[in-house]
């Protein structure tokens, strides 16, 4: 009896070079002192995209508000680590460079976030109203990143928050997750949350086996992807896939 190949088997059989090296240099804004690596960019890539499903990726849903693209990014965290004012036309969360290096920059902010005690928010007298605890291990502190960017550092900070004053170690998921519901998810919210941590680490475990991306650059400054890349102007990823340089004209 053949095996059924995976959804992960599937994807780096289909995948193009391009996309590799996308996230591959992506993975380059990572730091050599937290557990994050091109697996984790390719695990949630996987997640976010279901495997680069064309009706998440259509061209129809440039420019929306909500959560769009490669990986399901948020309008506001893309203007927030991006320069490129997104429109219709050119929305860098449907470009795969744009977008894996959008998801690196914030998945090393949600790190930043629990690797120390941090205000999220101040109350009306300036004092420290939510706010993260320190989560010590990179390996259980990855599990708090990911949880966040399905959920959001103010629910698992709101969670950690309510673990402490209960007595319980505010730095163990596996502790947080019995408060979620009480910083206000749902218990759909929480069953959901508690799913794209388990597929994300399952299937980073998978690439990380399976997957020939070089998960030795982190820490590395980041290379261009094109000669192109020294003109002025942006990327565009077109229906087909295939990625073009757009240089903007210049004014003589």
């Amino acid at each position: 009896m053949t095996n059924k190949k995976s959804n992960v088997d599937s994807w780096i059989q289909d995948r193009s070079q391009h996309q590799v090296q996308a996230l591959e240099n992506a993975s380059r804004i990572f730091y050599n002192n937290d557990a994050l690596t091109v697996n984790t960019l390719e695990a949630i890539y996987g997640r976010e995209s279901s495997f680069g499903n064309k009706d998440i990726l259509k061209k129809d849903k440039k420019g929306e508000i909500g959560a769009a693209g490669h990986f399901q990014i948020q309008k506001s965290t893309a203007k927030e680590f991006s320069d490129t004012k997104i429109t219709e036309r050119n929305d860098v969360r449907f470009d795969i460079d744009d977008a894996s290096n959008i998801a690196a920059l914030y998945l090393v902010r949600l790190n930043s976030l629990f690797s120390n005690n941090t205000t999220l928010t101040l109350d009306k007298k300036g004092k420290a109203e939510i706010f993260t605890f320190l989560v010590p291990d990179i390996n259980e502190r990855k599990l708090f990143v990911i949880a966040s960017y399905n959920a959001g550092q103010t629910l698992l900070a709101k969670a950690q928050m309510a673990a402490k004053a209960d007595g319980q170690d505010p730095t163990k998921l596996e502790v947080i997750k019995e408060y979620l519901k009480k910083a206000g998810a749902t218990n759909a919210k929480v069953k959901e949350i508690i799913e794209y941590v388990e597929t994300v680490l399952s299937y980073e475990k998978e690439f990380s086996k399976k997957s020939k991306a070089n998960k030795e650059l982190k820490d590395k400054k980041p290379k261009k992807l094109s000669s192109n890349e020294s003109g002025d102007g942006h990327w565009v990823t077109l229906d087909s896939g295939n990625h073009v340089f757009i240089e903007n004209k210049k004014v003589s």
